[in-house]
């Protein structure tokens, strides 16, 4: 009987209440490792953002333990893949013969999927004594295997759809909480510890409402990743199934095939030809009367087009006559305007000729003018720079001058600091005198009055 029973498929589900169970524990073991830091950011995520956080938490829970339940089974079924299920030595062409009864047998006695699929296998061509049967039977457990293991994660993607849905449901609640307090601290917002009571349900309704769904979404994406590749790790496992099967089982099965007859072949074929192909007339007549119709059209439109190409060509003519005689027109009128314009440029030569002989003629005249002229202001260049020099020897007199006041002012200062610094008097008021007596002159000369006049002499 427990042959029998092993017999039926055996999927790559894991226990519901093995999962549940499980998830609580996980659920219970992180809120009492958080019990102590309840006060902290984690803390007040996991504990004080509303009842959406436990229920993502217990989701997020249920996900992680049906994924590595999941993967522990699988790591299970690919160490079986390593075992040699089907011996060399075992031979399959007599499905009656009780060596292969034994292998089917044993083969039903293990817990593993490929051996149970192999078992499978051997019963049907057993019991049909078939290959093709035992064939159709592993690519009907192929397809039921693929079936079986997307509807067995189905389950687990509907969780993880539903935790960011519930971080929503979290922010809803959050968002609602916080326009309810703003509108109650609007309403009774008289004194300054009212006015912050209603900041902070505000807040805490804002922070009930981001928390929500930062925890949902990170939850999500933790628990996802895993799932996603231990779904790729199954499909994996039942391609390398079918590989094995099929290389291993399928290929040593015999396979009869009925001899083939060319005549029956031959007959098919004509007999096919002869009643799903018309014949050659019925294919010809249509074919000639349509090309008759395309040439009379082609013909017609040929024709209209050629009318219309005859009249373009006219009106082009015609447009192009009056375009030539427009043109000749405008020639005639432009050798008119050339000779006109040679004529005047004529007449203006010779006035330009006549002006020329005039001012070669005036000339010498005015190039004698200007000799005089050159004479006369060369002369009074020469006086004007006879007076500029002699300025110029009384303007260095006078900067001596300057220079020996400055020096004067200069040994007058330099005294005054000898007197501060020193307290000899008489030799400072003595040398004071001297210096004085000898600025006398130079300032009884500065005090003189001097005129400076420039002459300009006109000669003519």
């Amino acid at each position: 009987m427990a042959a029998k029973a092993n017999l039926e498929r055996q999927e790559l589900d894991v226990s519901t209440p093995l999962a549940v169970g499980g998830a609580v524990l996980i659920f219970v073991i992180i809120y009492v490792i958080l019990f102590p830091v309840q006060n902290s950011t984690i803390g007040e995520l996991f504990y004080r953002r509303g009842f959406t956080q436990f229920i993502t938490v217990f989701l997020a829970c249920t996900v992680a333990m049906v994924t590595g339940l999941k993967f522990v089974k699988l790591q299970q079924e690919y160490r079986s893949l390593k075992g040699n299920w089907i011996p060399n030595n075992v031979s399959l062409e007599d499905a009656k013969s009780q060596q292969v009864a034994k292998l089917q047998y044993n083969l039903a006695r293990m817990s593993y999927l490929l051996p149970l699929r192999c078992s499978r296998i051997l019963k049907a061509y057993i019991e049909s004594g078939n290959s093709q049967t035992a064939t159709e039977i592993a690519l009907d457990d192929s397809s039921f295997y693929a079936s079986a293991s997307e509807s067995s994660f189905s389950v687990p993607r509907i969780l993880v759809w539903a935790i960011p849905l519930l971080g929503f449901i979290g922010t809803v609640i959050g968002i609602s909480q916080a326009v309810s307090g703003f509108s109650g601290f609007l309403e009774e917002a008289g004194e300054i510890d009212q006015i912050k009571e209603g900041i902070g349900t505000v807040t805490g309704g804002l922070a009930v409402a981001f928390d929500t769904t930062l925890l949902a979404l990170l939850l999500s994406v933790i628990v996802m990743i895993p799932l996603v590749l231990v779904e790729r790790l199954e499909s994996r496992l039942l391609l390398a199934i079918d590989v094995y099967i099929n290389e291993n089982l399928i290929a040593k099965l015999p396979h009869k095939s009925e001899p083939i007859n060319p005549d029956l072949i031959r007959k098919a074929v004509i007999e096919a030809v002869e009643t799903k192909l018309p014949d050659s007339q019925d294919l010809v007549a249509p074919a000639r009367e349509y090309a008759e119709k395309a040439a009379t059209e082609i013909a017609q439109v040929f024709v209209t087009e050629i009318s219309q190409i005859q009249e373009t060509s006219t009106q082009i003519l015609q447009k192009v006559s009056k375009v030539n005689q427009v043109a000749l027109k405008d020639r005639k009128g432009f050798v008119e305007t050339w000779e006109t314009q040679q004529q005047n440029s004529q007449m203006l030569v010779q006035e330009i000729q006549n002006m020329l002989t005039a001012i070669n003629t005036d000339r010498s005249a005015i190039a004698q003018q200007l000799e005089t002229q050159s004479s006369q202001v060369i002369k009074q260049l020469e006086q004007t720079s006879l007076a500029l020099s002699s300025r110029v020897e009384a303007l260095e007199q006078c900067t001596n001058q300057i220079i020996e006041v400055a020096q004067l002012q200069t040994n007058l200062q330099q005294s005054f600091k000898e007197l501060q610094q020193t307290a000899q008097l008489e030799r400072v008021l003595k040398e004071i005198d001297s210096n004085l007596a000898q600025l006398r002159p130079v300032l009884q000369q500065l005090g003189k009055p001097r005129r400076i006049m420039l002459v300009e002499g006109d000669e003519s």
